[in-house]
């Protein structure tokens, strides 16, 4: 049977957060961003959840140790972006995972994911070919702009879809992609696209949402 492992790249500074302390250790009402987020993945189908860190973050994670499910492990494969935080990892588990596996990959601060749409997910990329990524359509209209600022022309906005996290793929593709990809991808599913391996569109929630900013954070929830 093909296991599920999570990657939650949390090696990230957050630096437009303005914080003494990286983002994902930020409180939400009475626990750590990145505890919060790590709580969505504990369940039955994913087989480990994979929290890639630096030693900076990790010197201050081991006290909170105790608050972390069983299926996690902190893991030192922070690298300087994204992208290379996921590709350590991925080299660092070789040993342990099949070509075939699935590997999901969330933001560490995406806290507000909910375990059911998380289980619709999963469900639905696991019959996919090249794996999946849960993004939502664009409302508003959308403009590409210049240098100059100046409006250069009006997209198609039923063509344009902001991708967000989870994203899921096979290990062995996701793997071979990140290896090979000429520049940084600013996700996975970009590295894929370059080789040909275009990921299936899955309905997300604008609720979702990437903290980038305080305001970002919901307290009392």
């Amino acid at each position: 049977m093909k296991k599920i492992i999570t990657i939650i790249p949390a090696s990230g500074s957050g630096s437009r957060f303005c914080s003494k302390k990286p983002k994902q250790l930020n409180f939400i009402n009475h626990e750590i961003i990145l505890e919060k987020t790590h709580k969505i993945f504990d369940i039955e189908c994913i087989h480990k959840i994979l929290i890639a860190v630096n030693q900076s973050i990790l010197n201050d994670l081991i006290p909170l140790k105790n608050k972390f499910s069983a299926k996690s492990e902190f893991v030192l494969s922070g690298g300087e972006t994204r992208a290379q935080t996921v590709l350590n990892t991925l080299n660092m588990m070789s040993d342990d995972v099949d070509s075939d596996d699935w590997i999901i990959v969330h933001d560490a601060v995406r806290p507000y994911l909910l375990q059911t749409t998380l289980i619709k997910f999963i469900n639905e990329a696991v019959n996919t070919k090249y794996g999946a990524i849960m993004a939502y359509p664009v409302v508003e209209t959308v403009k590409e702009v210049g240098e100059d600022l100046q409006v250069k022309s009006t997209l198609d906005r039923n063509k344009i879809w902001l991708a967000q996290t989870p994203q899921m793929y096979p290990y062995g593709l996701l793997k071979k992609s990140l290896e090979n990809y000429p520049n940084t991808p600013t996700d996975e599913s970009q590295a894929m696209e370059f080789f040909g391996y275009n990921p299936q569109v899955i309905m997300g929630d604008l609720e979702n949402i990437k903290i980038t900013f305080p305001k970002d954070l919901k307290v009392n929830d």
